[in-house]
């Protein structure tokens, strides 16, 4: 292939990165098992993270093609001359060939040495099966000579008679062993490619490890809950003929109110008591002070709080919380569309409920932001199995599963965590973006990445 024409790949091998390779160089790979189909490569000029198995096909056989490139002659003349393999198998089995020199019988020379042991084999029955029944028609009249003869010859003919029946005996025992050892080494084997790899242990749910690293003391964070009733001003402004609003604001001042506001206040509370009769009625204070009370409220406001329809409202806070603090709490609401005041407590409300609690968790890790640092993967490791049987000992092979880890912190953090994703999730990541956290759902937190766990007979190899 024209050099000026190939494709060159950047890939990623546990927590480094190699390359630019070329097409030929990566083949090379793949066929010796260095890299696998999940490992993630990057084609020059892109910065995007996809599987090897995006740009290269990954055969049944450990062979692979690129694109629609036929097969050598060299590799078709592999391919044929390759042995069956239960015919490899008993080339081990019976004795015909070792490790090293199994891979270079061809099939026609595999099947001939095959054919030639199983044949002596069952020639070798044979003839014990004819001496089996030639010394049991013997047997008969020789021992019923021999009795008047000397003791001595018919000890001499029953260990004839009985050697001709062991030697047959232990043919029959050799060739049912062996079809016994190739079904056992069969099981073995299947049992060993069943193996299943469990997940990676010791990891915890994000939500609890990102909780374990806040930096704001939890006891010293306080939300604020309140609840007030407006029957006493309803009532007052039904009987009048007025109307209500539903639009209702909690104000939180910065401090606490100065004496103009508080007698603007007082006379607001008056005023809602009653709204529309008497002489400090609501339409009189608002078109003399209740403009400029409005002005005093909103400048001094550090922030406000819609007012449900149950006349609930919540305030967030990063300091403690007590009762003093609600002369500067004030709310607002309005009559026949005109805005009101009155401070939390006043007279003008039947009933109030204050109550102090410390804030969530989660209220605090939704305005942390721990950005994704870098992208790995671990696994992909290549694993053996021995499997032993009375005429050879040979291995088993497994590849390990591929995890992929975001590792994430907060600026301020020095170490981060290693968040277990799945591929989908790991193709789309950058490096740099913000990890949101309601859209991670139950992913797991790890100290440092983690590979499954080895299953039992399977060692590293």
């Amino acid at each position: 292939m024209d050099s000026a024409h190939m494709r060159h790949f950047t890939i990623l091998i546990g927590n480094e990165t190699r390359g630019p390779l070329t097409e030929e160089a990566l083949i090379a790979m793949i066929a010796e098992g260095a890299v696998n189909a999940d490992t993630p490569c990057a084609p020059e000029g892109t910065a995007e993270w996809v599987p090897l198995s995006s740009h290269f096909n990954f055969g049944s056989k450990l062979k692979v093609n690129r694109g629609k490139q036929l097969s050598t002659e060299a590799e078709q003349e592999t391919a044929a001359a390759r042995i069956d393999p239960d015919l490899r198998k008993k080339l081990l089995i019976y004795g015909l060939a070792d490790s090293a020199s199994v891979d270079g019988f061809t099939q026609v020379q595999a099947v001939t040495a095959v054919g030639a042991k199983e044949a002596v084999l069952r020639a070798q029955l044979r003839r014990h099966s004819l001496a089996k029944t030639v010394s049991f028609f013997l047997a008969i009249p020789l021992a019923i000579l021999a009795g008047l003869l000397v003791p001595p010859f018919p000890a001499a003919l029953g260990m004839l008679a009985s050697t001709g029946i062991f030697e047959n005996g232990s043919a029959k025992a050799d060739l049912r062993n062996c079809r016994l050892t190739i079904k056992e080494m069969r099981m073995s084997v299947r049992k060993i490619k069943d193996l299943n790899f469990e997940k990676p242990q010791g990891g915890i749910p994000m939500e609890s490890a990102m909780a374990n690293r806040l930096t704001i003391p939890q006891e010293s964070s306080f939300f604020l809950n309140a609840k007030f009733s407006l029957s006493r001003i309803n009532d007052g402004v039904t009987r009048a003929g007025g109307k209500l609003g539903q639009e209702r604001t909690a104000h939180l001042l910065k401090e606490m109110p100065s004496g103009r506001t508080m007698e603007l206040l007082r006379a607001s509370e008056q005023s809602l008591l009653n709204p529309l009769v008497g002489p400090q009625n609501w339409a009189n204070f608002r078109a003399t002070d209740g403009i400029e009370l409005e002005k005093l409220i909103m400048g001094a406001t550090l922030r406000t709080a819609p007012i449900g329809k149950d006349n609930a409202f919540t305030f967030e806070m990063i300091a403690p919380i007590n009762t003093s603090m609600s002369s500067q709490v004030v709310i607002a609401l309005s009559i026949n569309g005109r805005k009101g005041f009155a401070s939390w407590g006043a007279p003008c409300f039947d009933q109030t409920d204050w109550r102090a609690e410390p804030l969530s968790p989660s209220f605090f890790l939704a305005r942390e932001q721990y950005v994704v640092q870098k992208m790995l993967t671990v696994g992909g490791k290549t694993l053996v199995a021995d499997v032993t049987t009375p005429y050879h000992r040979f291995n088993v092979t497994r590849v390990s599963p591929t995890w992929r880890y975001l590792a994430v912190a907060r600026k301020e953090d020095k170490d981060a965590i290693y968040l277990l994703v799945d591929e989908k999730r790991f193709a789309t990541a950058k490096v740099g973006e913000v990890v949101d956290q309601t859209q991670m759902g139950a992913v797991q937190c790890f100290a440092e990445p983690a590979e499954s766990p080895n299953p039992p007979r399977l060692e590293t190899l």
